[in-house]
């Protein structure tokens, strides 16, 4: 006879998933939903005396280095008239640092100067918090950063990977970007690359990666560097001004997107999502830094996320899916 579930709930660390205990995470959501996270992690520590492992949080307004989204629809209501700066230090003071996606891919020394960019920048370097961190796709904005903090954090981003490697990345690839990068979001397709994975493993380096685990794009998406460009020129052809932090859209560019996406013409190829099978036997290598998509998408979907992956299945889960 199976054995029936207990009548009480676990509490402290238990709560969290026992397959991968020591994960770790970076949310995407960040200026959209910093609202339902914060209230998130307060209901699980109250409830369950547990701080869930989020590290990070990355997102950014579009202004005009963002890049790989077009996310942030900066709901006012969404956090009760925070100032980027206030939310910035809320996040550090719980622990979690913010990662701004600074990953457009067609930038210019022309757009250097922009002050929106510049203005977001100076207030996350400043807080001097050691996981803040900008993700980047150019190098001309990269060397920019560093000579002006060097020593806020660099991640290369998967934009950057899917811009200068589209086809295929070697082990030798990533470890060239450590000469200007500290950190790597490895490309969702090398998740599925075990054997890449394992000499990353060897290496000693698997804590410098972050691995996006829920990408609904396809495996080997033969578009991937178009979308991004059409998003970063929407970005920049878009932007309204130094601090109008509204959302863009592609209203100027009527053409988008140059390709339909291959989830939809190409139904029959999986997506770069994976199975927990395939997360364990990353995670079994030595990886822990992972990374849940969402700042493009509703509350529900970072939720189910959270709970699909984060946490005990059979009892927490359900509880945080209502």
């Amino acid at each position: 006879m199976p054995k029936l579930k207990s009548n009480k709930v676990p509490h402290g660390q238990d709560i969290l998933n026992p397959d991968w205990p020591d994960a770790k995470w970076d949310i995407g959501g960040l200026f959209v939903h910093d609202d339902n996270i914060f209230q998130l992690l307060d209901q699980i520590q109250n409830r369950y005396d547990c701080i869930l492992p989020i590290t990070s949080v990355f997102g950014c307004y579009n202004v005009m280095w963002q890049g790989g989204r077009t996310s942030c629809t900066s709901p006012v209501h969404n956090y009760g008239g925070w100032t980027p700066e206030v939310l910035i230090k809320d996040y550090n003071n719980r622990g979690i640092g913010c990662t701004f996606t600074f990953s457009n891919t067609l930038l210019k020394e022309e757009h250097l100067s922009d002050q929106s960019c510049n203005y977001l920048l100076d207030l996350l370097a400043r807080q001097n918090f050691d996981s803040n961190a900008v993700a980047i796709t150019c190098d001309i904005l990269s060397d920019y950063i560093r000579d002006k903090y060097p020593n806020l954090r660099q991640k290369a981003s998967i934009v950057k990977l899917a811009s200068e490697m589209p086809k295929r990345r070697t082990f030798e690839y990533y470890e060239s970007l450590f000469e200007k990068y500290d950190r790597i979001y490895l490309h969702p397709d090398d998740n599925l690359n075990l054997r890449l994975c394992e000499k990353i493993a060897e290496s000693g380096k698997a804590d410098k990666y972050e691995l996006l685990v829920n990408e609904k794009c396809t495996i080997n998406c033969s578009i991937r560097k178009e979308h991004y460009d059409e998003t970063s020129s929407a970005v920049i052809d878009g932007w309204h001004g130094m601090f109008n932090f509204t959302n863009v859209d592609f209203i100027h560019n009527p053409g988008h997107p140059n390709s339909i996406c291959e989830r939809w013409t190409k139904s029959e190829l999986r997506s770069c999502v994976l199975s927990k099978a395939e997360f364990k036997q990353i995670y079994d290598l030595g990886f822990r830094n992972f990374k849940l998509q969402g700042r493009d998408a509703p509350w529900g979907f970072v939720n189910y996320n959270i709970s699909d992956w984060m946490v005990e299945q059979d009892t927490i889960a359900p509880m945080l899916n209502f």
